[in-house]
């Protein structure tokens, strides 16, 4: 389908009826008619990087037919310049676009329902960019049922294997887009070494909580070490896909029963090593019990699902569940790393210090830091 129709705002305060028209139009056809909308802005911009509104439109399919309601989520260009330089010059919103743009096709939607997953992404509605200026329409997942869960204590071994058999099907996508040797906004190269500064500082935190004991030292070997941290997956390459590249359960959204995962926030999508996603969903949000005893069953979920999705449609990959594996291992320092970003912002709202604890123990346990710093 063509975007021209629909052209992308500055903020909510410029959506219109003629514009939210044509929008709708564009997803459910031209027949549509627009009877009445509302928007609602969020009660607070904590967890929103961009500006957001929320949108009921009242619409009726054709002439005649009965009045249907549609709850929608919008995402526009931040206001603040700090957040329009990060998103400029790591070209998020272009990934972002780019994603839902791709998640909007008739190839990815095909490719999800016959790997038998319904809307493991929000619903597209549109999605266009335009000089500096971003709008992103979704279906409202809250209107779907769905919640948030981001507890400190972790989440749990279900919603876990939830969420990777939902990014298991994606990354197949993925891997069967690229295979195709199509070129998207999503190839351009991010690098993680804007994250530098909230790394150390991420380190720095860890030194307070571990205060007196032996694994100070080993923390603060880290430290001048930060840009050997990035180059962690260069060094250990894998089966690349379109990667979510900030995985963790704040850009999830469950079911009542967990049975189902939608998993938003794509602006840091990237064409890497399918590990990456997993590895920071497991270290940032799961359980400490999820990967000290369960991980072979979380690899085995997630492995198990990638390849369903790709023997179904027809898409063969030359790597094993063993070589999966002993990437994965190799990857724990990558997972480190994302877990310290994380760490100045989620410290205490979302991720306890107990935890924080657990994952440095259990890391220093495998012998994860011992072999980076040798």
């Amino acid at each position: 389908m063509e975007y021209s129709p629909v052209t992308p705002l500055s903020s909510p305060a410029e959506v219109t009826q003629a514009w939210l028209e044509q929008v709708l139009r564009h997803k459910l056809g031209s027949s549509l008619k627009l009877n009445s909308w509302s928007v609602k802005l969020p009660e607070t911009k904590s967890g929103y990087m961009s500006e957001v509104c929320f949108i009921q439109a009242y619409f009726s399919i054709r002439e005649g037919a009965p009045e249907e309601k549609l709850s929608l989520f919008v995402k526009f260009m931040p206001y603040e310049k700090v957040l329009l330089d990060v998103m400029k010059n790591c070209q998020l919103a272009d990934r972002e676009v780019g994603f839902y743009k791709h998640a909007f096709s008739r190839e990815f939607n095909d490719f999800c329902e016959t790997s038998g997953v319904h809307h493991p992404v929000p619903e597209v509605y549109w999605a266009g960019l335009e000089d500096s200026k971003m709008t992103i329409v979704l279906q409202d997942l809250c209107s779907d049922g769905l919640r948030l869960s981001a507890p400190v204590e972790g989440n749990s071994l279900k919603q876990i294997k939830c969420v990777l058999a939902t990014v298991a099907v994606i990354h197949g996508s993925g891997i069967a887009t690229i295979q195709k040797q199509e070129r998207h906004a999503w190839d351009i190269p991010l690098r993680i070494y804007h994250l530098k500064n909230y790394i150390v500082d991420g380190i720095n935190k860890q030194i307070k909580i571990f205060e007196g004991t032996p694994t100070v030292n080993t923390l603060k070997a880290l430290l001048p070490l930060t840009s050997e941290l990035f180059s962690v997956e260069d060094k250990h390459p894998f089966l690349k896909s379109i990667i979510h590249g900030d995985l963790w359960t704040a850009n999830v959204m469950f079911s009542q029963d967990d049975q189902h995962a939608c998993i938003f926030d794509w602006q840091f999508c990237r064409v890497g090593n399918i590990v990456c996603d997993i590895m920071t969903l497991l270290l940032v949000s799961a359980e400490v019990s999820c990967y000290t005893e369960h991980l072979t069953e979380i690899l085995e979920c997630y492995w198990k699902c990638l390849e369903q999705s790709l023997q179904s449609n027809g898409v063969t990959v030359d790597v094993s569940f063993q070589d999966f594996v002993h990437n994965f291992e190799s990857m724990w320092i990558y997972g480190y790393t994302l877990f310290c970003a994380g760490i100045p912002d989620l410290l205490k709202s979302h991720i306890s210090e107990d935890r924080v604890r657990a994952v440095v123990y259990f890391l220093e346990e495998r012998g994860v830091f011992k072999n980076f710093l040798s």
